[in-house]
């Protein structure tokens, strides 16, 4: 089963153009085959639309982290969360 996971970044952060974001969440353990974010001006707008985009991709189980951005870290707030599958 392929896995989705969805970063909500939180305190109005943005990614830089270098940060993989897929890489730093398999150094928090995390093992999903796409990834999405819901920022402010970045990615999409709500979980909603980027777990629909998910689904569409044929992701069989979704998750939502919620982290910010720290120098060249993704740290995250509360566990991840199973939304789906």
């Amino acid at each position: 089963m392929q896995e989705g996971l969805i970063v909500y970044l939180v305190g109005g952060q943005e990614l830089p153009e270098s940060f993989d974001l897929t890489a730093k969440c398999r150094e928090l353990g995390l093992t999903p085959r796409l990834v999405t974010v819901v920022a402010r001006n970045q990615g999409f707008f709500s979980v909603d639309d980027a777990w629909h985009y998910l689904l569409t991709k044929g992701m069989g189980r979704v998750s939502l982290l919620v982290a910010q951005v720290g120098g060249d870290a993704l740290q995250p707030i509360y566990p991840p969360v199973r939304l789906w599958g």
